[in-house]
């Protein structure tokens, strides 16, 4: 009897919680739309503003973005949003909706470009290039066991790779 009363309020407590917890994400998500939109609705009001200081176009953006310790790119969003949908309800899918859910579906046509730092770039094409110089050798080690004959479409590919590899490279070096 003590373990099903001790089940009873650990379940009740568990569901307490996982209500709070969704609830408080909900107001979350629901507090940081409308701060973008809030943000976004003022930058368009202040347009005058900007005019007479002689800020224009992406200049506005980008020295809010300094000031703030925002990106450029998330206020661009946010004027966007605000031009877009001037009233929140009148957002298509009421309230249930995240700030990276508006970006990808309404402010972006679905494109969202996922930003890729130019270190991680090269790591991850070291990474190729070790993957297939372990392709290429596995492949002629077998050849040299005698295991099987050379399978010579599988090592054109790899060096095909490998050539496409080196174009990517050094078209980044270029930039």
């Amino acid at each position: 009897m003590t373990t099903e009363i001790i089940e009873s309020w650990y379940t009740s407590l568990v569901d307490e919680l996982q209500d709070i917890i969704t609830e408080k994400r909900f107001e979350h998500t629901t507090a940081l739309i409308e701060c973008y939109h809030m943000v976004g609705t003022r930058i368009l009001q202040e347009n005058d503003n900007f005019e007479r200081a002689k800020i224009y176009g992406d200049h506005i953006l980008q020295r809010l973005a300094i000031s703030l310790g925002r990106s450029q790119r998330t206020l661009a969003y946010a004027v966007k949003f605000a031009k877009t949908y001037p009233e929140l309800n009148l957002l298509p899918e009421g309230k249930n909706w995240t700030w990276h859910h508006i970006i990808n579906k309404y402010l972006t046509d679905g494109i969202e470009k996922k930003v890729i730092k130019k270190a991680d770039l090269y790591k991850m094409i070291k990474e190729i290039k070790e993957l297939l110089n372990r392709e290429l050798q596995q492949e002629l080690q077998s050849v040299n066991n005698g295991e099987i004959a050379i399978n010579k479409s599988n090592v054109e590919f790899i060096r095909y790779l490998q050539d496409q590899v080196n174009k990517i490279t050094g078209e980044l070096n270029k930039s």
